[in-house]
């Protein structure tokens, strides 16, 4: 099957976007109020069509569509945006100021950087289209966006990428984490870094304590589909990203050089890595994304001990 929804919560759905025929992988969010429609993250160009043939499953016209809300407009969070907004007449893209001009012209800057970050991946998520800019609207500090009896709170949360926001969905207390809060992978119950360069930390660590600060209910990864005990998880990511980081500095210190006595080096101190290396060979766009997550944190490394 091309991708696959579910209601998970009442009026919340989740569409496995199977990107790359990938599962537990990269989905989208669909929340309604009424006849009123917000998307939540919108996948890449690649798998536009199975967004809004879930959208035409559930029962929802493209009329009905009022934002397409992105938490970064990297190729796997907001590719789409360009695709689909043509098909949705009422509808805005709303994302970080910041990241307005990649939604605008993405050819200049975008795509470059995802061909050259991602590789051969970035083929796979597809090349996205233009927003036209009339279509867009920039997050500023302190938005909210009603829909219908619901309320969408904007938080920017630097750290992933300079542009990248949460959204707090009241009043069922849902946050919507994009890259914040890592890769959750459901079948294992274990979370993942989200940090390829140029991943800051000190940002995303405080990001991270301003969601928790919140107080959710539930914490929804692009990365992969809703999960409860939102806070605990909060806090383990917080711990996770400073071992991380630490043993990136151990690996450089180190000299070590291949990939799996690295793996092995934060395995010894990060259980979830442990959990997922057992069975990383059937999830291998996840494998990728872990080996470009420790990137992130070696040019962190590097970047510091150039500095002394």
């Amino acid at each position: 099957m091309k991708y696959s929804v579910n209601e998970e919560r009442p009026d919340v759905w989740f569409v496995d976007l199977k990107v790359g025929g990938e599962e537990e992988y990269t989905g989208a969010y669909i929340v309604a109020s009424g006849k009123a429609v917000a998307l939540v993250e919108v996948g890449p160009a690649s798998t536009a069509e199975n967004l809004l043939d879930a959208l035409s499953e559930i029962g929802f016209s493209p009329e009905s569509v009022k934002y397409l809300l992105l938490t970064d407009v990297h190729l796997d969070h907001g590719g789409a945006s360009g695709n689909l907004i043509g098909h949705f007449p009422n509808a805005y893209v709303v994302a970080h100021k910041r990241g307005i001009q990649h939604l605008i012209d993405p050819e200049k800057m975008l795509w470059k950087a995802a061909n050259e970050v991602l590789g051969f991946v970035a083929k796979i998520y597809g090349k996205p289209e233009p927003v036209p800019k009339e279509r867009i609207i920039p997050v500023e500090e302190g938005m909210s966006l009603a829909l219908g009896k619901l309320n969408f709170e904007i938080i920017p949360t630097p750290g992933h990428a300079s542009h990248h926001v949460c959204i707090f969905l009241y009043p069922a207390n849902i946050v919507f984490t994009g890259d914040a809060a890592g890769i959750y992978i459901p079948s294992r119950e274990v979370v993942l870094p989200a940090t390829p360069p140029p991943f800051k930390l000190a940002p995303a660590l405080k990001s991270i304590e301003t969601l928790i600060s919140l107080k959710p209910n539930l914490v929804a990864y692009t990365h992969f589909n809703i999960a409860d005990h939102a806070k605990e998880k909060l806090k383990k990511h917080c711990d996770q990203l400073v071992i991380w980081y630490e043993c990136a500095k151990e690996i450089i210190a180190r000299g070590i050089e291949r990939e799996e006595e690295m793996f092995d080096l934060i395995s010894r101190r990060d259980s979830d890595l442990k959990k997922f290396l057992r069975i990383s060979g059937k999830l291998g766009g996840l494998r990728r994304g872990v080996k470009t997550s420790l990137r992130g944190f070696f040019q962190i490394a590097a970047e510091e001990q150039n500095k002394v």
